[in-house]
């Protein structure tokens, strides 16, 4: 065995496993061929929940419910998911994936395309906003995304690194250069203070300060 595998099996032990409603979800979601994070960014996400404490969460793109599964792992009794999902039949998986888990009342699912959905939203009313899929669309969501966080809010956006072609200047397609502009937006925002992790496919997390401290 390399030393990179056992590296990888002693981190593992410092992430969270994944549960039977996660298990469930994520094959059902592979099953649909939906795109969504590695276990690890999962755990990640749901970290990340804990350490910020917040209770109000906002995601566009479902998952089939995995992505939301790790997010309300991480929070209080009393939070709630806003969740965003523009294809009816992913929403449906969602929706059974939150009921497995005893999670239903937790959770307001949306039915509709993002950036039809995100103006509707209430100004500072969340403590954090995932963007788990959706990648062209990623640079139309940073406004909405800062609009929506309360001071100290946190940003998340997975899949930040797209299979390692944001940083191939030869890869012009529109997804990913819709991720790199992302990215690049958020890192030359003085009110968002980011850090992108390895993690899975990126995480690019930022904290929300329109004081710009």
């Amino acid at each position: 065995m390399s030393r990179d595998s056992f590296t990888a099996d002693y981190v593992q032990q410092f992430v969270d496993a994944e549960d039977e409603p996660l298990r469930a979800a994520r094959a059902r979601g592979e099953e649909a061929d939906l795109p969504t994070v590695a276990p690890e960014t999962g755990a990640l996400l749901r970290w990340l929940v804990r350490v910020s404490g917040a209770q109000t969460l906002a995601e566009v793109g479902s998952t089939g419910g995995y992505t939301g599964l790790w997010l309300l792992g991480g929070a209080g009794p009393k939070a709630i998911l806003t969740s965003i999902e523009a294809d009816p039949d992913v929403r449906q998986l969602a929706q059974r994936a939150f009921g497995e888990a005893g999670l239903s009342d937790h959770v307001r699912s949306i039915l509709g395309p993002a950036l039809q959905v995100l103006p509707k939203l209430a100004d500072d009313s969340y403590d954090l906003v995932a963007l788990a899929d959706g990648q062209p669309e990623y640079p139309d969501y940073l406004e909405h995304a800062r609009r929506l966080l309360r001071p100290g809010g946190l940003l998340v956006a997975g899949r930040a690194l797209y299979s390692g072609g944001v940083a191939d200047e030869s890869a012009t397609d529109e997804a990913t250069e819709g991720v790199r502009w992302f990215n690049q937006a958020v890192a030359d925002d003085p009110t968002l203070h980011a850090h992108l992790s390895v993690v899975g496919d990126g995480v690019l997390a930022a904290v929300y300060q329109p004081d710009g401290r």
